[in-house]
C-alpha cells in the first residue's frame, strides 16, 4: 500500500501535469478522502521544489469556501525516491473544463453562479496580497454539490512582485492570460480578472476568446479585441456579455475588480429564470444537449413539446449526448415530500375530529328534531357532490384507500375557491414535462410557478425549492418515458421517468406527480411513488 506522511494512503492517480501528479488519497486518521499532489521526482530540484512548497504555503494562508483547502505538506519516500507532496481537499465533481467538454456551453444561470463564486475566491486572495496568475477552467474544481473551488496556486505570487521566478520564463496559460502577463510586465489582481473573463467567455461560447498556436494566441491577446460572445452563439443576456468584455479590456485600469465582478454575477445569478426572454432557437444555443437533441428530429417533423419527445423515444434512437463522469457521488435527499405526507396525515386527523364533533351535535338534537326542506336538500347535494370521490371503482390500480384520502384532503384545499373546470389531461402532461425542462435550464422562477399553492407554502420559498431540487447543479435532462396522465377524481396523476444529469453525476427519476387545478391550470401538488437510481 503506497502512502506519504504516514497517514495518507494513495488510492489511484487522478491526473498528471508538467510539474506534478495528483492522487485520490485517504486520510487514515480522519477517515476522509483527500487529494495528494506529488512533485515529479525528476523535477524535484531546488528551484522547482521551492515553487512547489510555495504553493502549499500560499494556499494554506487562504481560507475561503471557494478555494481548495490545504491540509498538509511535506517530503517523504515513495517507491524508493524522495518526493515533495501537498495534501488538499478533494473535489469529486471534476473541473470546469471537463464539465464543458461533456456539456458544451453553459446557460447563464449556471455561469453566473460559477463566475460569482470564483470571483469571490479571487477577491479573498487579492485582499490578502495574493494574485493567482493562472485562472483557467482546469483550475476551477467542483465539489460534490457542484460548488466551484479555485485550485492550483502553484505560480501565485505576492501582488508587489515584479520579477518572474525564473529569468525570462513565462508562468501561466496563454489562452487565458492577460496582455500584460504575456508581455512580461507587472502582474496584478486585474490580471486575474482578465483570466476570469476569458474563462467565462469559454464557458459561454464553448471556446476561449482566441484560438491557434500558443504564439498566435498570445499575439491576439495583446493586439486583438475578442468577438462579442453572443455573436459566437452564447446564450446570455446583453448585460452579462458586457461584463465579460469589460473583464477582457486590454488596459488593466479599465477592468472591474474581482469584488465588483462577484457582485454583478451574484445579482444576475439570483435573477436568472423565466423572466429572461428566450429567442428562437435559444435552447440549442444554450447547449442543453439532452433535451434539444432528443426532440430535434421530431420537431422537424412538425411536433413539439411532449409529443415530440414521445415520438423521438418511440423511434428507438439513442440520447446522443456525452455520458456522465466516471464516478457519481451520493445523491441528495428530497425532503419536502416527506413533509407533504406529514401534512396530509395532520389534515386527515383534523377531518376526523370535525366528523366526531358533527356526530355529537346530531346526537344532541335527538331523533325528534326537525330539519327544514332546504337543509335536507343541502345535505343531499353535499352527499351527491362527495360521492364520486368515494366510489372505489374509480380508484386507479395500485392506489389504496389511504392514498385516496390523502389526495382528497390535499386536493380539496386548492379547489375550495371554485378552481373551475379541469383542463384537458394533455395540459397536465405538458405541465410536468415543462417543469423538468425548466429545471435543466435552472429557471427557478418558472419551476416555482409550476407548483401548487399548498406545495409552495410547504417548501417556503423559490430559493429553498432550488436547493431542495439541486437546480444549480443541473446540466441537462432526457425523458426515458414521457409524462402520461390519467384522471383521478378532480386531480390528474402524471407518471414519468427521466434521466437527470448534474455536475455531481446522473440519476434516473421516476414517479407520479399528482396535479390539481388552480386558476384554470394544472399545478404540481405532490410526487408519489418516487424512485431514484444512479444512471
Amino acid at each position: 500500500m503506497r502512502r506519504v506522511g504516514e497517514r495518507f494512503v494513495l488510492v489511484r492517480e487522478l491526473g498528471s501535469g508538467g510539474m506534478s501528479a495528483v492522487f485520490l488519497g485517504r486520510d487514515e486518521v480522519l477517515d476522509r478522502p483527500v487529494a495528494v499532489k506529488i512533485l515529479h521526482p525528476d523535477l524535484d530540484d531546488e528551484e522547482t521544489g521551492a515553487l512547489f512548497r510555495r504553493e502549499g504555503r500560499t494556499a494554506a494562508r487562504l481560507s475561503h469556501p471557494n478555494i481548495v483547502q490545504v491540509y498538509d505538506a511535506g517530503e517523504d519516500l515513495l517507491d524508493g525516491r524522495q518526493v515533495s507532496y501537498i495534501v488538499m481537499e478533494y473535489a469529486p465533481g471534476g473541473d470546469l473544463k471537463a464539465l464543458m467538454d461533456r456539456r458544451g456551453s453553459l446557460p447563464e444561470g449556471m455561469l453566473s453562479r460559477v463566475g460569482a463564486d470564483v470571483a469571490a475566491a479571487l477577491s479573498h486572495a487579492h485582499e490578502r496580497g495574493v494574485v493567482h496568475r493562472d485562472v483557467k477552467p482546469r483550475n476551477v474544481l467542483l465539489d460534490e454539490r457542484g460548488n466551484p473551488k479555485l485550485a492550483d496556486f502553484g505560480i501565485a505570487r505576492a501582488l508587489d512582485t515584479t520579477q518572474e521566478s525564473r529569468a525570462g520564463s513565462y508562468l501561466g496559460t496563454a489562452a487565458y492570460s492577460s496582455p500584460e502577463q504575456l508581455r512580461g510586465e507587472k502582474v496584478t489582481a486585474k490580471s486575474d480578472v482578465y483570466s476570469l473573463g476569458a474563462t467565462l467567455y469559454h464557458a459561454a461560447t464553448g471556446e476561449p476568446p482566441f484560438t491557434g498556436a500558443p504564439i498566435e494566441v498570445a499575439n491576439q491577446q495583446i493586439l486583438k479585441a475578442p468577438a462579442p460572445p453572443r455573436e459566437r452563439g452564447a446564450y446570455i443576456g446583453k448585460g452579462f456579455e458586457t461584463l465579460i468584455l469589460d473583464c477582457l479590456a486590454k488596459d488593466p485600469d479599465e477592468r472591474p475588480d474581482a469584488a465588483h465582478v462577484n457582485d454583478k454575477l451574484f445579482r444576475r445569478g439570483v435573477g436568472v429564470g423565466a423572466s429572461r426572454p428566450e429567442p428562437g432557437g435559444a435552447r440549442k444555443a444554450a447547449g442543453a444537449a439532452g433535451f434539444s437533441r432528443a426532440v430535434g428530429s421530431a420537431k422537424a417533423a412538425g411536433f413539439s413539446g411532449v409529443e415530440a419527445v414521445r415520438r423521438k423515444l418511440e423511434s428507438g434512437s439513442s440520447r446522443g449526448v456525452a455520458g456522465p463522469p466516471d464516478e457519481t457521488v451520493s445523491l441528495p435527499t428530497r425532503t419536502f415530500r416527506a413533509g407533504s405526507r406529514q401534512r396530509t396525515t395532520v389534515a386527515v386527523l383534523v377531518g376526523a375530529v370535525l366528523i366526531l364533533l358533527l356526530a355529537g351535535a346530531w346526537a344532541m338534537l335527538g331523533p325528534g328534531a326537525r330539519m327544514t326542506q332546504s337543509s335536507n336538500s343541502n345535505v343531499g347535494e353535499q352527499k351527491q357532490a362527495a360521492a364520486p370521490e368515494r366510489e372505489p371503482e374509480k380508484r386507479p390500480a395500485g392506489q389504496d384507500s389511504t392514498d385516496e384520502s390523502a389526495g382528497d384532503v390535499a386536493g380539496g384545499s386548492e379547489s375550495a375557491d371554485d378552481p373551475g373546470p379541469a383542463p384537458p389531461l394533455e395540459e397536465a402532461e405538458q405541465a410536468v414535462f415543462q417543469m423538468y425542462v425548466d429545471q435543466s435550464y435552472q429557471r427557478v422562477d418558472a419551476t416555482w410557478t409550476a407548483l401548487s399553492g399548498r406545495l409552495q407554502d410547504e417548501v417556503g420559498s423559490s430559493q429553498q425549492w432550488a436547493e431542495q431540487e439541486d437546480l444549480y447543479t443541473f446540466t441537462y435532462m432526457d425523458y426515458v418515458s414521457t409524462p402520461v396522465a390519467t384522471a383521478s377524481g378532480s386531480a390528474a396523476r402524471v407518471a414519468f421517468e427521466a434521466r437527470l444529469d448534474h455536475t455531481w453525476g446522473s440519476e434516473v427519476l421516476s414517479g407520479t406527480w399528482v396535479c390539481v387545478v388552480e386558476g384554470g391550470e394544472w399545478k404540481l401538488d405532490r410526487l408519489e411513488d418516487e424512485r431514484t437510481m444512479p444512471a
